[in-house]
């Protein structure tokens, strides 16, 4: 692979790296408020103490939910996830670019010479 391949491709990791790093962040803050949440449940062996409980899981599941849709919502999100997928297209139009010029050589060395004479 040629290094402005290689460049481009590395390019495509660090996007999506930073990417991921803002969704773990809005996965993390999902996460804290759904514990607090169940943490505040009283899980006791009476009935209505399950109840109480399941309704609280239900709630967070109910900000998971909020907090991943926020998360694509955020500016920084899908500005580094555009970012991410634009450098991945620039990465296969330079490698595509370099696997088409070594194909148009080895055509050019194929068919360039003068054919046997009959």
């Amino acid at each position: 692979m040629d290094d402005d391949s290689k460049q481009a491709w590395m390019k495509v990791g660090l996007h999506f790296a930073a990417a991921g790093d803002k969704l773990r962040e809005h996965a993390k803050g999902a996460a804290s408020g759904a514990k607090a949440s169940a943490d505040d449940a009283s899980t006791g062996p009476d009935q209505a103490a399950v109840s109480d409980a399941l309704d609280t899981l239900g709630q967070a599941l109910n900000q998971v939910v909020s907090s991943v849709g926020g998360a694509v919502k955020d500016p920084e999100v899908r500005d580094n996830l555009t970012q991410a997928l634009n450098s991945m297209g620039d990465a296969m139009n330079t490698t595509f670019g370099d696997v088409g010029d070594k194909v148009g050589d080895k055509v050019k060395d194929l068919f360039g010479r003068k054919p046997p004479a009959s």
